[in-house]
C-alpha cells in the first residue's frame, strides 16, 4: 500500500511540474525573443532597415517560425539609433488545452558605439 501512495505522490508532483514549465513557457520565449531583437538592433546600427529585416529573420527562422519579417517593426533614426520590436500573442496551454491567451510586446533599441575603451 506504501509503494501505491509514492508513485501516486510522483506523479503528482510530475504532473505539477510539467503544468508550471507549460505556464512559465510564453516567459520564457518572450525573454530569448528579446535577445534576438536585440542583436538585430546592435546589427541594424551599422547597415540598412532592409538588411536588419534579413539579419533578424535568419535568425528567427528556426526557433520562431510562425513569425515573418513583416511581423517586426524596425525604426532607425538620423543618429543612427535603431529601435526593433514585435506585437504578438502567445497562451499558456497544460495538455493541448489553452488556459489563458496573452499579449506581448517585446521592443529593444540599440545606438551606435563608434569605440569602445
Amino acid at each position: 500500500m506504501k509503494t501505491f501512495s509514492n508513485i501516486v505522490k510522483i506523479a503528482a508532483c510530475i504532473v505539477f511540474i510539467w503544468c508550471v514549465s507549460s505556464a512559465a513557457k510564453p516567459y520564457w520565449n518572450k525573454y530569448w525573443l528579446g535577445h534576438e531583437i536585440r542583436s538585430a538592433a546592435i546589427y541594424g546600427t551599422k547597415n540598412s532597415i532592409s538588411d536588419t529585416r534579413t539579419f533578424l529573420i535568419e535568425k528567427i527562422k528556426y526557433d520562431w517560425p510562425g513569425f515573418r519579417g513583416d511581423d517586426f517593426f524596425i525604426e532607425k533614426d538620423t543618429n543612427d539609433n535603431v529601435t526593433v520590436g514585435i506585437e504578438y500573442c502567445d497562451a499558456i496551454s497544460v495538455f493541448g488545452v489553452s488556459l489563458k491567451e496573452l499579449e506581448f510586446t517585446v521592443e529593444k533599441t540599440a545606438s551606435e558605439v563608434d569605440a569602445i575603451l
